[in-house]
């Protein structure tokens, strides 16, 4: 009998002027991903769909509800399938409170990708989001999310 995915919803949190807003996950036994840089989220409750999850995630982690922000990606890794967003963040550290982590940090997108160990979930969708900005740029539209 096989086990059902666990379903993860989460967002890419895009700043235009900071970059992308990431958490150092904590280092510590039983973390998945402990250590890495990773995107913010978690586990959907029961009855939950993708969308409450993550404004949920972000609000209990961040102290942080988005405004702006879109379906981006579903990635199906057989464990697990993940949810996740495309959203805007206007606020400087100084104006969120992480709860969960042992950090986190605005990286432009390259530079994450080039120089810190990010969750494999966190790198794949940083590269699609490379892509996407290239895609909509190409076509004469403003950023990856208005």
């Amino acid at each position: 009998m096989s086990v059902p995915p666990r379903h993860i919803a989460g967002a890419l949190l895009w700043n235009p002027a900071l970059g992308v807003l990431l958490q150092h996950r904590d280092d510590r036994p039983g973390v998945a991903d402990r250590g890495k840089w990773s995107l913010f989220g978690g586990g959907m409750e029961a009855g939950e769909d993708a969308e409450a999850a993550m404004l949920r995630e972000l609000e209990e982690e961040l102290g942080f509800v988005p405004g702006r922000y879109h379906p981006f990606l579903t990635l199906e890794a057989g464990e697990a399938v993940f949810h996740l967003f495309l959203a805007r963040i206007e606020l400087p550290l100084e104006g969120l409170t992480l709860s969960e982590g042992q950090g986190f940090a605005y990286l432009a997108p390259a530079e994450a990708l080039a120089a810190y160990d990010l969750s494999d979930t966190a790198r794949l969708t940083i590269e699609v989001f490379q892509l996407y900005r290239g895609f909509r740029s190409a076509r004469g539209l403003d950023g990856p999310i208005g």
